[in-house]
């Protein structure tokens, strides 16, 4: 970034002293005031001496900006760095930089081709995205009467999405390590095997059909193969205005984005779902500990969690995001949700028929006991409490449920 020079203009100060010497010139001309006159000519000449100097001094800069990091949670450290160049060929004097939107430094004198950095502080303390730039340089005089800024092009994005708090992964759905336990099955199973039957569903695949045990039972009994760890896990987000109360929006966002982080870093990929009509899938994390392989599509799903806001939506969103999984049924089901009426939640527990894991974490906004609550047609209910940690209540949850299918094993 090259700056675009402009025109000296007088400070505040300076055009306070200019009308301050305009006045003792009046006052001496009135009252033949040698010393009067002299005054006011002194500070003439000193705002004119200040014009011209800081029109001639150099702002020769080429600046540099790389934000540290680009997204951020609510709450956490954010900042810019800046790196400015003297591509001039006279020192400069030094300058006050400023980023619109983001905050400032002090350029310091720098040589013929030296460089020198500088970093600040970025707001972080709201979700949404903070626009920084463009960088604008000022050179002015020791006495602060006139000054010329230079505008140094270009914007930078700070994206501040939900808090992601560190929780344990959904449990994979139907496999023998959840049957015995366990929170985290191997890798690199390969294929599904068999698992169970069951009774035919409108909108099932019928190449799934068990055509042997439909003659022996006399129903249309369905093929359910145990689906393996990498299997696509859910995540349903309720963003109905109207299911909403008090800062739970707000808490829903943090937990159904720490949901996702935990299946998305666990290797496995996730599709997040929101009944305002976000459908994303994503895929697994690799090394290095980025998130989903596709870093377009985590940095997409964080921009959208930074900036949705609760929607007009009614129960016809909601039952139209239910039947979207029940269509296409996969992995585990999380499902985070507000005040979901009681036919909303037998229609999410009405899903466990199809992915044998449904967790539907309540962020009421009121405090509630410890634990899980009991669950509701096989699904696992866990409570939000409205404040604080809430990984204890999910993790909790997450191991009740593995628990209960041991039990059913």
């Amino acid at each position: 970034m090259t700056p675009s020079p402009r025109l000296a203009r007088l400070t505040a100060r300076g055009w306070g002293v200019t009308a301050a010497a305009a006045g003792l010139l009046v006052a001496a001309r009135l009252f033949g005031s040698a010393d009067l006159a002299g005054l006011g000519a002194a500070g003439v000449v000193a705002v004119a001496v200040a014009s011209i100097a800081v029109g001639r001094a150099p702002a020769t800069y080429r600046a540099k900006r790389w934000l540290a990091p680009a997204r951020v949670g609510v709450g956490e450290p954010a900042g810019a760095r800046l790196r400015f160049t003297n591509t001039g060929r006279r020192p400069t004097a030094g300058a006050v930089a400023v980023d619109r939107g983001g905050g400032g430094c002090v350029v310091p004198p720098l040589r013929p081709g030296e460089s020198a950095e500088a970093a600040y502080p970025l707001p972080a303390d709201r979700r949404g995205i903070v626009t920084v730039g463009p960088l604008v340089v000022a050179v002015g005089d020791p006495f602060g009467l006139a000054e010329r800024t230079a505008a140094l092009g270009g914007e930078a994005r700070l994206v501040v999405h939900p808090r992601i708090a560190p929780l344990r992964p959904l449990p994979a759905a139907s496999t023998r390590e959840i049957r015995r336990g366990s929170t985290r099955p191997a890798r690199a199973p390969r294929g599904d095997d068999f698992f169970a039957l069951r009774e035919y569903e409108v909108g099932d695949d019928l190449r799934r059909v068990h055509w042997r045990s439909t003659a022996r039972t006399g129903e249309l009994m369905l093929r359910q193969d145990e689906r393996r760890h990498g299997s696509v896990a859910a995540v349903l987000l309720d963003t109905r205005a109207a299911a909403h109360r008090g800062g739970s929006f707000e808490r829903a966002l943090e937990v159904a984005a720490s949901i996702a982080a935990a299946v998305v870093e666990d290797g496995r990929p996730l599709r997040f779902l929101t009944t305002g009509g976000l459908d994303l899938e994503l895929e697994g994390a690799v090394a290095g500990g980025r998130r989903g392989r596709r870093a377009g599509r985590w940095g997409a799903l964080m921009e959208h969690l930074a900036l949705v806001t609760p929607d007009g939506g009614g129960p016809g969103q909601f039952a139209g995001a239910v039947e979207s999984i029940r269509r296409d049924p996969s992995g585990p089901l999380a499902a985070v949700v507000a005040a979901a009426g009681p036919a909303e939640v037998a229609a999410l527990a009405a899903l466990r028929a199809r992915l044998d894991v449904v967790i539907i974490a309540r962020c009421t906004g009121e405090a509630a006991g410890p634990g899980p609550e009991p669950a509701v047609g096989g699904a696992t209910v866990v409570p939000i409490p409205p404040q604080g940690d809430f990984s204890r209540a999910w993790d909790e949850a997450v191991l009740a449920c593995g628990r209960r299918d041991v039990a059913l094993t």
